[in-house]
């Protein structure tokens, strides 16, 4: 389980919230919804459906529906949050030969 603290608090319709809980991803998951990015010739292109696809797969509280009052701030933390799952998944099974070319292969996913 895992939670991503948000700017501030919100309300929607009786939930009351400060933070998003989120489950991890499982293999299920991956199969039925894909990758959130992709690297073609050097870019990197993001997925915002796939994203957006893993926030209502993985989202365990508040209710889907309250997150419609998210700023624009707290949404794109929230898409970063999910795109970190993946970018910490890739780290994790990079293999330690990778680590002396100074690259570690890993899409930078961030905006500019």
């Amino acid at each position: 389980m895992d939670a991503l603290p948000l700017s501030r608090t919100y309300t929607s319709g009786s939930s009351t919230f400060d933070r998003v809980e989120l489950r991890d991803p499982t293999y299920v998951d991956y199969r039925r919804i894909g990758p959130v990015f992709d690297v073609q010739k050097g870019v990197v292109l993001r997925d915002r459906e796939a994203v957006f696809a893993y926030v209502d797969a993985l989202t365990t509280s508040p209710p889907i529906g309250a997150l419609a009052v998210l700023n624009l701030g707290d949404t794109v933390a929230l898409e970063e949050h999910i795109l970190g799952f993946f970018i910490n998944a890739r780290r994790s099974r990079a293999s330690p030969m990778n680590s002396s070319s100074g690259s570690d292969g890993i899409p930078d996913t961030s905006i500019p």
